[in-house]
């Protein structure tokens, strides 16, 4: 778990930015974890990328699994 946990802390905003593949970023509007600028600044910094906010907190596809399912289908059919 130590090492699991080492590898979630740090900035990987560079990582997000070597690919120019599509990317759909799903936020939880009540999110604790991810907060609506910083989305909004993923989306803004990588190009082809959409972000899609539900009423829901962190673990949107748990809280929210048929509106984050028809996210992720619209996206998918957008390619």
């Amino acid at each position: 778990m130590d090492v699991s946990q080492q590898h979630l802390n740090g900035d990987h905003g560079l990582d997000g930015l070597a690919s120019e593949c599509p990317a759909l970023i799903v936020r939880g509007s009540r999110s604790a974890v991810l907060g609506a600028e910083h989305a909004k600044e993923m989306a803004f910094r990588r190009p082809r990328t959409r972000l899609v906010e539900l009423p829901a907190g962190h673990t949107v596809h748990e809280t929210v699994p048929v509106e984050f399912a028809a996210a992720v289908g619209e996206f998918l059919g957008s390619l």
